[in-house]
């Protein structure tokens, strides 16, 4: 291939199919040599979208490749997500250090879908490549569908699925214009009827839910392979992104088990769309002009140094919500897990009506309203009296009851300002099969990071459902989730007692433990406090 741009070159996968790319290399590199890297990206959503970044890289003396994946846009195949990349990935990262102008070093590249391609090239082509640059990874169906307890991330899922999903091309912004129109549309049922109810042809949709959160495809980049890259790595994700637990823990294991190997991570305050974000607010939430980050010299400039051999083993650069940008050497920084708990406040027990379901909001949107309703458990610490300053992951535990054949269990730590505004700092959830009574779990709620300021109470908030973010418990038996239209209520308790508390292990980098207050059920008036719980320091048990 010449230097200069190519629009439009097929290039041939293993079975014979063209899978089309753009191609924009330099007459030169940067040190005046005739061979020069490669950034390169794999993508479903449409390799035209990159044109203006693809002439940016090559004026700046780097080869750009983008291609679209098989059966999207101008390549051919069948559009099946996760199946076939990794081989499809290999041939073009061969065919690019094939390249009289490559110098056979690749900088794989690419957000959400296209991280995971990014990713399958680093793994099946380790040697020729240098540098990885992760965006929001969605790494897999199983893993991105579906949150804890394998509970279908229903509002996520149909979003995605009727803009991309069975199609040749996007249908960008149909997802919103639905949902605008018809806002009750996705408490549809039964959920596998899902697409006919909102007016899509989805062949693909019954096969991925009823697969759920075990499905695989064969084709996963699993953590051993990410621990044995020695490429430099960049890790870019958002507090209120879903895929930001798969961004942490690639920072965590990416070149693990290679001494040195540079693994650093990016992650602010921001959505899915991560470093393009062109506003610091999210919801309710105003994080300034300092959340708008100027990625593009950003990115030249950690590639630059990347492929230099300059760069640091491990760094973080974290946005702290209420603090700003911070840079630390790793993330979490070191905290102390403190458990806080509560211990008197007998059986309380709320219902889960799926007819009326709990519902979700938005990221950053004031929670206040959905204190009154009565279909939740909620516990307060007393307010702040100095600042506290929280940096990793939450857990909670608690002890279940229920005579219904199956419950959800949604664990929330929400920040309760002195105005009485309710922000959420993490979620987590998981199911319980059958009926039970004393049941110990444990739900993950996943990293935070906040300094609260005094007068600043913590809730802990424990509910049934979170609908539409979540599938709906229809208080059937737990494979009538997706395909039951029978709704029924449910029944179901936390236990507070000296013997079971309620208990949330907080990860305290600095300022005095919060102490306990009083636990309700949601709607109910607060009790008076409840001296006897006091937080206690130490891993969690």
């Amino acid at each position: 291939m010449s230097r200069g741009s190519i629009a439009g070159l097929p290039l041939i996968a293993s079975d014979g199919c063209g899978l089309v790319l753009d191609a924009h290399v330099p007459q030169e590199g940067p040190d005046g040599t005739r061979r020069v890297p490669c950034v390169v990206t794999r993508t479903p959503y449409g390799r035209s979208a990159h044109l203006a970044e693809g002439r940016g890289w090559r004026e700046r003396g780097l080869a750009y490749v983008v291609q679209d994946v098989r059966g999207r846009h101008d390549s051919d195949g069948t559009w099946a997500p996760y199946r076939g990349e990794r081989e499809d990935g290999a041939v073009l990262v061969d065919w690019i250090t094939a390249q009289p102008w490559s110098d056979g070093r690749v900088v794989a590249y690419g957000g959400s879908y296209a991280g995971y391609t990014a990713w399958a090239m680093a793994v099946e082509r380790p040697d020729a490549v240098r540098a990885v640059v992760s965006l929001g990874p969605s790494m897999a169906l199983a893993r991105t569908k579906f949150g804890g307890g394998g509970i279908l991330r229903l509002a996520e899922h149909a979003s995605w699925w009727l803009e991309r999903g069975d199609a040749r091309t996007s249908r960008d912004g149909l997802a919103a214009c639905l949902f605008r129109e018809r806002p009750g549309v996705l408490r549809h049922l039964p959920v596998l009827d899902l697409p006919r109810e909102m007016g899509a042809h989805l062949p693909s949709w019954v096969g991925i839910v009823e697969g759920g959160a075990a499905a695989r495809t064969g084709e996963e980049v699993t953590l051993a392979e990410l621990a044995g890259l020695s490429a430099a790595t960049l890790h870019v994700g958002g507090w209120h992104d879903l895929l930001l637990g798969e961004t942490l823990e690639h920072h965590r294991v990416a070149g693990s088990a290679v001494p040195g190997t540079p693994s650093h991570l990016l992650v602010g305050p921001w959505e899915h769309d991560l470093v393009a974000s062109s506003s610091g607010r999210v919801g309710d939430l105003d994080h300034g002009d300092a959340a708008v980050v100027p990625w593009g010299r950003m990115l030249v400039d950690w590639i630059g140094d990347a492929l230099d051999g300059s760069l640091p083993p491990r760094r973080a650069d974290v946005h702290v919500r209420h603090a700003g940008w911070e840079r630390h050497v790793d993330w979490p920084p070191p905290h102390a897990r403190t458990r806080l708990a509560w211990s008197a406040g007998g059986v309380l027990e709320f219902v889960h009506d799926p007819r009326d379901a709990r519902p979700s909001r938005h990221a950053g949107v004031d929670r206040r309203a959905l204190a009154r309703r009565p279909d939740a458990v909620r516990a307060r610490t007393l307010p702040l009296v100095a600042p506290l300053r929280l940096a990793g992951d939450a857990t909670v535990e608690l002890t279940s009851a229920s005579d219904a054949p199956g419950v959800d269990w949604i664990a929330r730590l929400i920040a309760r300002a002195p105005d009485g505004a309710e922000q959420e700092l993490a979620v987590g959830e998981t199911t319980v099969t059958g009926p039970h009574d004393g049941l110990r779990i444990a739900i993950p709620l996943g990293p935070v990071a906040a300094v609260l300021t005094p007068g600043t109470r913590l809730v802990v908030e424990l509910a049934g459902a979170d609908a539409p973010r979540l599938a709906r418990n229809l208080g059937g038996p737990p494979g009538d989730r997706y395909t039951s239209a029978r709704q029924a209520p449910v029944r179901q308790a936390v236990r507070i007692d000296p013997e079971t508390p309620l208990v949330i292990v907080l990860p305290i980098a600095s300022g005095p433990a919060p102490l306990a207050d009083d636990a309700t059920t949601g709607g109910s008036p607060a009790p008076t406090e409840h001296p006897d719980a006091r937080p206690t320091g130490g891993a969690a048990s």
